[in-house]
């Protein structure tokens, strides 16, 4: 079960005042896809993970609060453009432009999720294009945070979300190179609990990048195979 609230937020970059939803529960019931979107109802609360200011256009999880360097982001051409010109959902938008403001404050993690929910936003509409361009995103900042050091879920989870991530945008070569990756830094990571299952997952991508499937799929999927 799915709940929200409406409340009246003021707008952290320009003080526009406006009442947003905003969620309070939800609930997931069957297997994850490979790239962890959740199942229903959960999947379709993605609407009530961002918010738009109706003022400047700030998006976020919440448009009261905003990260160094907001402002700049969202006067910049980019972030305009993506916002009023791109050919991207109007969710899909919110998204992207929430995970631009991420990335310019230099939380490459956060930016990597919310380009990813752009993606799962793009696929509800079956904008596929701009899916991929999405996904692509969302690997690379995933990328650079795990060279910076600068992420908090466990690396071979990373590794193993990239592998899909570049699947799913038909760079198989990259999945490849990624899955393997998740799969040795599992072999060193054996005994972590929170990785457990992961190397299934890994394998089971790689297999799938390497005969050429993009296609959507989940977790149940793979351990199906394994077993």
């Amino acid at each position: 079960m799915t709940t929200m609230n409406q409340v009246d937020i003021r707008c952290a970059v320009c003080g526009t005042l406006g009442r947003k939803a905003i969620l309070t529960s939800t609930s997931s019931f069957g297997p994850p896809d490979l790239d962890l979107r959740p199942q229903e109802p959960a999947r379709s609360a993605l609407q009530f993970e961002v918010q738009r200011c109706d003022g400047c256009g700030y998006c976020a999880g919440s448009i009261g609060q905003a990260p160094v360097g907001a402002r700049e982001t969202v006067d910049s051409a980019v972030y305009r453009d993506v916002l009023e010109r791109s050919k991207l959902p109007r969710l899909a938008r919110a998204l992207f432009c929430s995970a631009l403001v991420s990335e310019g404050a230099g939380e490459q993690e956060e930016a990597a999720w919310l380009f990813l929910k752009a993606a799962w936003a793009c696929d509800d509409k079956k904008a596929r294009a701009q899916a991929r361009i999405c996904r692509e995103r969302s690997a690379e900042m995933f990328s650079r945070a795990l060279e910076t050091g600068e992420v908090e879920s466990p690396r071979p989870v990373v590794l193993t979300l990239s592998a899909d991530l570049w699947r799913r945008a038909g760079r198989f070569d990259e999945a490849i190179v990624a899955a393997a990756e998740a799969e040795q830094s599992l072999e060193e990571e054996a005994d972590e609990e929170d990785t457990a299952g992961a190397a299934v997952v890994a394998t089971y991508i790689r297999g799938l990048a390497g005969s050429g499937d993009d296609k959507v799929h989940n977790v149940a999927e793979a351990f199906a195979c394994e077993g």
